[in-house]
């Protein structure tokens, strides 16, 4: 194959290849976002009765926000639960992880039998539903994530 070709190929699979690229910044945020920011959620005045399956972090505050940047819980019926959490420490981020039973008790999460923990859900524009974990060192906002 000629050089002239070669330039040629490389120059279309390029712009092929890029064609359908857009930088995230030319489309204004209200345009792009399909998920709903955690300050935005409708929270239900309804007590959370049970919970179940996969949810992830959108948003952690309090003292707690200082160490944890990830946070995932697997919840299932009857009782158990695991977790895991993306954790800064001195020696860098580490995951830990946690499993045990949990119950709802008057509208509040408790992990196994420990102090209850607020618990609110909402459900977005999208209709993905969220919890808010609540506790006198701060808040996490987890939103529900489907399993494939």
């Amino acid at each position: 194959m000629r050089r002239g070709a070669h330039r040629w190929a490389l120059a279309s699979c390029l712009a092929f290849g890029f064609s359908g690229c857009i930088a995230s910044n030319v489309v204004a945020r209200e345009d792009r976002a399909v998920v709903t920011a955690a300050d935005e959620l409708q929270w239900s005045a309804e007590p959370v009765d049970t919970l179940d399956g996969l949810f992830e972090s959108v948003d952690i505050r309090g003292e707690a926000a200082a160490q944890l940047w990830k946070i995932y819980y697997w919840f299932e019926q009857p009782s158990r639960y695991t977790a895991a959490a993306l954790t800064v420490g001195p020696e860098g981020p580490a995951f830990q992880t946690l499993d045990g039973r949990w119950e709802i008790v008057d509208g509040g999460l408790l992990l196994d039998g420990g102090e209850p923990a607020a618990l609110a859900r909402a459900v977005d524009e999208a209709g993905v539903e969220h919890v808010r974990i609540e506790t006198p060192g701060g808040a996490v906002v987890m939103r529900r994530v489907e399993v494939r």
